[in-house]
C-alpha cells in the first residue's frame, strides 16, 4: 500500500534528490515514483514544477540559513557564536547549497533566492562579529572575508580540504578582537 506524503515530505525529498543529482532530476513523474506514490500526490500539493521550484527553494532557505541561525543562537548565546556557525559551515556535507548555487547560474529565481540568503547570512555574521566588539569597518570586511571562505569551500566541492572544528575554532579566534591576531593596517 502506498502512503500518503505530505508536502514537507515532497520538499525534504526534493532538496535530498537537488543535492545528489542537480536540477535536472527535479521532476514530477521520477520524484513520485522514488516517493512510492502517484504523480497525483505531487499537484496536490504543488500547482506545477514551477510552483515546486519556488517552495523548494523557500525550504532551502529555511533549513540552511534560518534553521541554522536559530540552532547557533539557542546553542550559544553568548561569545561562541562564531565558532559554532563555522563549524555548521565548514564541516558539514555542502552538496544542497553547491546544487542551489549551480542551478543559480541558469535560473534567475533561484539567483535571486541565492543572493538574498547570502544578504541575510552576510548580515548575521556582521551581526556575531558587531556583538564581539568589532568596529564597523572590521566587522564588514571580515564578514565578507568569512563568508568567501565559505562560499569558496562549497564550490571547490569533494576536493576541498576538511577543516577540524579545533582549526576552525583557530581562525574564527583569530578574527576577533581579544587575540589581536588579525590587524587591519588599512582603510
Amino acid at each position: 500500500m502506498k502512503t500518503r506524503r505530505s508536502k514537507d515530505d515532497w520538499l525534504d525529498h526534493g532538496l535530498a534528490v537537488l543535492a545528489q543529482s542537480g536540477i535536472s532530476a527535479i521532476k514530477a513523474e521520477p520524484l513520485a515514483k522514488s516517493l512510492n506514490v502517484s504523480r497525483g500526490s505531487f499537484y496536490w500539493h504543488f500547482r506545477d514544477i514551477e510552483d515546486f521550484h519556488i517552495a523548494l527553494l523557500r525550504r532551502w532557505r529555511e533549513v540552511r540559513t534560518d534553521g541554522i541561525i536559530a540552532e547557533v543562537e539557542q546553542a550559544n548565546p553568548g561569545g561562541e557564536r562564531l565558532k559554532h556557525w563555522m563549524r555548521k559551515a565548514m564541516c558539514g556535507n555542502n552538496a544542497l547549497e553547491r546544487a542551489v548555487r549551480s542551478w543559480a547560474t541558469e535560473n534567475q529565481r533561484a539567483a535571486a533566492t541565492v543572493a538574498s540568503v547570502d544578504k541575510i547570512r552576510l548580515k548575521y555574521l556582521a551581526a556575531v562579529l558587531s556583538s564581539e566588539g568589532l568596529s564597523s569597518q572590521q566587522i564588514n570586511a571580515r564578514a565578507a572575508f568569512l563568508y568567501w571562505g565559505y562560499v569558496g569551500r562549497i564550490m571547490i566541492g569533494h576536493g576541498a580540504s576538511k577543516l577540524r572544528p579545533l582549526q576552525l575554532d583557530g581562525i574564527a579566534e583569530s578574527l576577533l578582537p581579544r587575540t589581536g591576531a588579525f590587524q587591519d593596517t588599512g582603510p
